[in-house]
């Protein structure tokens, strides 16, 4: 994903107030061009007046299930997007940052950077884990394999002047 692809998903277009106005308006015109066009009988009046109400109706359904959907986003919204996740965007964005700041002064683009940097860092971090946990949790070796004859030793019986000499 580009950063453009990136742009378009942060700059996501929602119907503003003009264009419902707009909208609203066409449909008036279109429906009063009809009305006009149509010579009015007991017949078409009726069905003028179904039709007006079916929308509105219509209408005010969809905003009572538009409303109830905003809160559950609401809801989901306050939920996820806390002071803490803006911190870290905050914090994640200021890194990318600097990065593209170091990688421009090599001239890098961003990507090549991050295909410079990730497999060392990969590696460091791999190598940190293996020592970590051969530091951790190696197995002492066994007395036979450090060439101690360990048959016929009465550990009990050893003092603590012949452990130690």
């Amino acid at each position: 994903m580009g950063t453009n692809d990136y742009e378009k998903i942060a700059m996501n277009d929602i119907i503003t107030a003009k264009t419902m106005i707009f909208l609203a308006v066409l449909v008036e015109l279109i429906i009063q061009s009809f009305a006009l066009l149509i010579t009015p009988t007991e017949w078409w009046i009726w069905q003028l007046l179904g039709f007006i109400t079916a929308t509105n109706l219509a209408a005010v359904m969809m905003a009572i299930f538009a409303q109830r959907s905003a809160e559950n986003i609401g809801k989901t919204y306050r939920k996820v997007f806390t002071a803490d996740f803006y911190y870290t965007v905050k914090v994640m964005t200021d890194f990318r940052k600097m990065i593209q700041a170091e990688a421009e002064k090599d001239g890098k683009t961003i990507e090549e950077e991050w295909g410079d940097i990730t497999p060392k860092i990969y590696g460091l971090g791999r190598k940190y884990l293996d020592a970590r946990y051969a530091q951790d949790f190696s197995i002492p070796p066994n007395l036979e394999d450090l060439g101690i004859d360990v048959e016929g030793i009465d550990v009990a019986s050893i003092d603590e002047d012949e452990l130690f000499s």
